[in-house]
């Protein structure tokens, strides 16, 4: 069945591709296990009927191993490919409408456009290549999804599992293996998950957990304690992998090892979102109960990511003791790692070298390849925040739904740092829900075309940038990819970033220049933190006073 706009905006192709990434998991870990059987009976000395009885046993399991072996690593191949294929029908469907409505359309879930004053060009155009793109995501979706289920199917065993699969007992009474339940987990919709997995006991949700942690670890609708289960189990095996390849001792292994390792007070640290193929992470710090007023999701900037998450994590357990309230660190995504002038020198010279050949016109182009060379995939490149922003939304919905559920009332507050900022701007334009938003040393207001959408039509909005910080001349950049300057943007409230903590002869510096980036994020007692946490707990923040002047369009070369 075609699926509407609201449901391809919940679809996560990726989790498909995941699923792929997991089954070739599988595959090496059967093949690991089964090399270790062969290794052990090989190494015997003992003789005698028992011993002609194991080897057999050995050798036909090692025949139906290298069968499953050879099932899993197509169902990873196939999934790879549907994910791919999905991932970028879903983007030019969405990239279409999204379109649409910036420029005054309206769209509706089954792909109708409509115009202010009925149907145009415009909207005919525009209807044509939605709907076109949704029969094709139809037709991929329908195809891809019958050939691993064929796939699935020709596992040796797959009907009568070895052993007893684990069952789980439903609402209703009757029983069905965790792995079909996973599947039909997939195919509801959020709410219906929700609704459905909260009449289930919790020895069968674990076992749902178990069955599939890559995907119940990450799919919209299921709560956030069975979502933290889930992944936790995924980190483990995860890292079993990593064992049984021989990277023991390699950077991801001592990164997942991390993530298992129980924080200072002896609890284990939890992810609501968990992709180690890809890096991708969202951790929970806090939890949502009944005495929860508040809530906040912090998205990182450049350099963020799954190597690098402890750093958001420390700023993220700070805010979290401030305001009383749980905080999601957000990286479930991609975000640029190098800010852009990285190499640019040797870029450069090497354009410069290049077009000189061609002349004095020659030597310029070549000098702008370079530079455009340098800026792709650096935070300069708004892909980053294009690609983020839906995911964004999406979470903010079912942070909401967990809040509905567990602490009604609590308020919602979410900070975007540097190019952090750029992606909740983005997510604004998509219609982000909150009860505040604050853009903290912000690249921009958002990298779409159009105003921010609000889902809460009371969201208030707050910015924060220290004078002298060098994200400013982002900010004030005619162009600038990623949106309007926060600062001064209608309807934004800019507070004072004031000075840091004492130091220890009592003085006070600044929260300004190059530091002043980022610095007070790992200054709980500065000004501007505390002007953050009073956002977050809905007490009103202290207003900008400008103690020097800040940077005006002066590029730093």
């Amino acid at each position: 069945m075609r699926p509407t706009i609201p449901e391809l905006r919940q679809w996560r192709p990726a989790a498909i591709s995941a699923a792929g990434a997991a089954a070739q998991a599988a595959s090496d870990l059967v093949d690991a296990a089964t090399r270790r059987i062969v290794r052990a009976v090989d190494a015997t000395t003992w003789s005698g009927v028992t011993a002609v009885a194991a080897e057999r046993f050995v050798d036909d399991t090692d025949v139906r191993a290298r069968q499953i072996r050879r099932m899993l690593v197509e169902i990873a191949e196939e999934a790879a490919r549907a994910g791919a294929d999905l991932a970028r029908a879903r983007a030019v469907v969405l990239g279409e409408v999204d379109g649409v409505i910036a420029d005054g359309y309206a769209v509706t879930d089954d792909g109708h456009v409509t115009g202010r004053d009925g149907p145009d060009e415009r909207s005919r155009t525009a209807e044509v290549r939605i709907r076109n793109g949704m029969n094709v995501i139809d037709a991929v979706d329908e195809h891809c999804g019958a050939r691993i289920d064929e796939l699935v199917a020709a596992i040796p065993g797959a009907a009568i599992p070895a052993g007893g699969a684990a069952e789980v007992t439903l609402p209703d009474g009757s029983t069905a293996d965790a792995d079909r339940v996973v599947t039909a987990l997939t195919r509801m919709t959020p709410s219906t998950r929700r609704e459905f997995l909260s009449r289930l006991a919790e020895e069968d949700r674990l076992r749902i957990a178990a069955a599939d942690p890559g995907v119940v670890g990450n799919l919209d609708g299921i709560d956030f304690e069975l979502r933290s289960a889930a992944n936790d189990l995924g980190i483990r095996a995860a890292l079993e992998t990593e064992r049984l390849a021989g990277r023991a001792d390699g950077v991801r292994a001592r990164r997942l090892e991390d993530l298992l390792r129980p924080l200072a007070d002896g609890r284990r640290r939890r992810f609501i979102a968990f992709d180690n193929a890809r890096g991708h992470v969202i951790e929970m710090v806090g939890e949502v109960c009944a005495d929860t007023r508040n809530a906040a999701v912090l998205v990182p900037g450049t350099g963020s990511g799954l190597d690098t998450i402890d750093q958001s994590v420390v700023a993220a357990t700070e805010l979290a003791h401030a305001t009383g309230g749980p905080v999601f660190v957000y990286l479930d995504g991609d975000l640029p790692q190098t800010m852009g002038y990285e190499g640019l020198d040797d870029a450069l010279g090497a354009g410069a070298l290049a077009g000189s050949l061609a002349g004095p016109l020659g030597h310029a182009l070549g000098a702008a390849a370079a530079v455009a060379e340098s800026l792709d995939g650096s935070a300069a490149d708004p892909r980053f925040a294009r690609e983020m922003a839906p995911g964004l939304v999406g979470f903010a919905a079912e942070l909401d739904a967990e809040i509905a559920e567990r602490a009604p009332g609590a308020a919602v507050t979410v900070i975007g740092h540097s190019y952090g900022g750029s992606v909740v701007g983005s997510a604004e334009q998509l219609g982000l829900r909150a009860d505040r938003v604050v853009y903290a040393s912000s690249a921009g207001t958002g990298v779409f075309d159009g105003p921010w959408r609000n889902a809460n039509p009371a969201v208030e909005r707050y910015s924060l940038t220290a004078p002298g910080d060098p994200i400013q001349w982002v900010q004030a950049l005619s162009g600038n990819p990623h949106g309007d300057d926060p600062d001064s943007a209608p309807g934004v409230f800019r507070m004072d970033t004031g000075f840091h903590a004492p130091g220890a002869d009592g003085s006070r510096s600044p929260v300004a220049g190059v530091d002043g980036h980022g610095d007070y994020w790992r200054d709980p007692d500065s000004d501007a933190f505390r002007n953050i946490v009073r956002v977050v707990v809905g007490e009103r923040p202290t207003g900008y006073i400008e103690r020097q002047p800040d940077i005006g369009l002066r590029l730093p070369w």
